[in-house]
Order: structure tokens, then sequence, then C-alpha cells
């Protein structure tokens, strides 16, 4: 494959605003086009800190009004301080449908955060999200629920899934700590996102030593009606599960063709053209590798690539998005326009911040 891109703008932080970053795409009833994010206020860029889901909007997909930036959500509404990893996704007659977590954290190191929630508020015109909203999980049980930005996916029957990774908090030496070792769940509504069932099945990594387990999933259906799970771990692949049931059971996961730190893959199919892109970091996680000589503050996140399919399954060689190694990428969101344009967008911080600091967006055309 090949293609040219056009760096459209990019989120800096800075004072006030030490992060942005995990955005995704869509265009609203008027024809503008948003790009909505997570926007930290504060000093701290830390997952669990101060932020809302905050947008900036375009006329054609190629200037975006930086200057206006506009809050769609505030955590505060849903007994929370922090919203993030956002997704945008069409909604009810003809409005939006907005996904996030909301962080309801003691900040306290002695107890455990009382819950991460998932939730999604309509909108009837992709401005306006003072409506209830949705709680789509959980609802009987606490913990901490990880889904990514531009991760929800509406199958062929209807049937709308969230793919998440599950973790606890351990209790060690007085304080509840994070474990890593994520579980891979699929939620899904059945009437169009009013009420979401449970998963009936929890996947796992298959070997109980591994660290990490199975985090940050994401879902794509295949032309063939299969949906195909992908997930990130530490054991220098993403990991692979195919349901053949619309998501209710899931093949063993398994080593998949894509090499990759520990570090979130995208697979998203172009309406227009039916093909499907993937983007992801394509390498080992080895300190020696010759592709990623380590650099301060990369997290190993370096090049990024992206590659295409006819099925889903049998991947094109990839080209790089993006390649200074001073820099790390990830978290990305695409946005197909026509059959061979699409706007992307980035985590892209490094040297003397944080990957997940800054936010490139940049606008791809298909040859």
């Amino acid at each position: 494959m090949d293609f040219s891109k056009k760096v459209l703008f990019e989120l800096q932080p800075e004072e006030g605003n030490p992060r942005n970053s995990e955005g995704d795409f869509i265009r609203l009833p008027d024809g503008k086009i948003m790009f909505a994010y997570t926007r930290y206020v504060g000093n701290s860029w830390d997952d669990h800190e101060d932020s809302s889901i905050c947008a900036i909007l375009s006329d054609d997909g190629e200037h975006f009004d930086t200057n206006n930036i506009i809050t769609l959500i505030k955590p505060e509404k849903f007994g929370g301080t922090n919203a993030m990893s956002v997704t945008l996704r069409p909604g009810p007659n003809g409005g939006v449908s907005l996904y996030c977590i909301i962080k309801i954290d003691t900040k306290d190191v002695t107890k455990a955060p009382v819950r991460d929630e998932i939730w999604r508020i309509d909108s009837p015109d992709g401005y306006d999200y003072s409506g209830d909203g949705v709680l789509c999980f959980p609802h009987n049980h606490k913990g901490y629920y990880c889904i990514n930005n531009c991760r929800v996916e509406t199958t062929s029957s209807g049937r709308i899934i969230i793919p998440m990774s599950e973790h606890k908090f351990l209790f060690k030496e007085g304080k509840y700590r994070f474990d890593g070792v994520g579980k891979a769940r699929f939620v899904y509504s059945d009437d169009n996102g009013k009420t979401w069932n449970e998963d009936v099945q929890v996947l796992e990594f298959p070997d109980s030593e591994n660290k990490n387990g199975l985090q940050e999933p994401g879902v794509i259906e295949l032309p063939d009606g299969r949906l195909y799970g992908y997930f990130r771990t530490d054991a220098d692949y993403q990991y692979e599960s195919y349901s053949s049931d619309d998501g209710i059971t899931w093949t063993q996961p398994q080593k998949s063709g894509f090499e990759s730190p520990l570090s979130p893959m995208l697979i998203s199919k172009n309406p227009y053209s039916n093909k499907f892109y993937a983007i992801w970091n394509p390498y080992k996680d080895d300190p020696e590798s010759t592709i990623h000589p380590r650099f301060r503050n990369t997290w190993g996140r370096t090049p990024l690539a992206i590659a295409e399919s006819e099925d889903g399954v049998h991947f094109s060689d990839f080209v790089l998005l993006e390649d200074d190694i001073h820099r790390g990428y990830c978290y990305p969101a695409i946005y197909f326009l026509s059959e061979k344009e699409a706007l992307v967008s980035y985590c892209s911080g490094g040297g003397d911040i944080v990957p997940l600091q800054r936010t490139t967006v940049s606008k791809i055309t298909f040859k």
C-alpha cells in the first residue's frame, strides 16, 4: 500500500493543561466534523487526574479550529473527577452517541477506587450531552475497567459491543495497588444501547504466569460474519481470538501475526472501500532491536505503522505513519472521509514529555 500524509495540527500540553490524548472523530448532523479527546487540567498527566471530554470542529475535515475548544462531558455530572477514552458513534434519530470512562476515585492509597464506570450519553446534535446517559458497565460490582478510544463496534445484527479489560486492585503492604494482569470482556446491547448485558465468557492470557494478561482489547466484524478480537500483551505480539456467535463465546486467545510491544492496536473498516486498516507499533519489545533504539520517554512506542487488508485477516506489508525514534505513538483513531481519504489521530509525545501528553491529527490519502 502507499499513501501521503499531511499533519493538520498537534494538541500540545501547556501550563494548566498537562495532557491532551485519546480521541475520536464523527461527522455531526450539521455536516461539521468533530474531533473529541481527553483534556486534562491541573499539573499532572496521570490517568486518574482531573479531565473532561472536549472537542474541536472542522467544516471540511482539514481545517480545525483549535482556538475554539468545546467541553462535551464533565465527569462531575456522573460523580467522578475524570472522563477519558472517548468513542463517538452515530446515535438514535440521526444524533450522536458518546461512550467514555468515568473514573470515580478516592485518591486514597489505603482504599481501592470505588469504581471505573463506562457510560453512553446521547446527543441529538453532537453538541448537547446534558441527558442522563446510560451506565453500560458495571452494574453489580466494582472494579477497574479499561476501554480504549475509538473502540465501540456495531455488528451486522445490530448488536453493539464494548470491548474492555478488567483489572483488580490488590491489597499489599497496607495499600491497594493496581494489578496489571488484564482479563478481556465484551459487554453488549441488543436494543440500541438502552440496556446492556454482561458477557458470558471472560478471556484470560493462556499462560497464568504472564504479568500483564490481555489488555485494551478491540473487536471488528469480518466479511464471513465472525468477530475478530485483539489484545495488547507483553509477549512481543498482539494476541487474537475469534467469535462465531456475535461475541458470546470466543476461541482461546493466541499469538497473532502482529509483532508489537505492550501497546494498543486499532483495526477499522473503511465503509466506502470495505478494506480493513490496522494501526500499531510493528516491532518486538527488544532492547537490542535495530528497528527501535530506545530513547527517553518513548515507552518503546515507535515507529507507528499502517497496513491494509481485503478480508481483515491477511494484511499487506506495513508502511510507517511516523518514524521519529525520539517520540512515542499510541492510542490511534481513524475516521474515513471517502474511499481514499481518512483522518487519523494518535498520542505523539516524547523527549521532555511522555507520549500521552501530546496528540497529533493527520490526514492521509491512499494512492
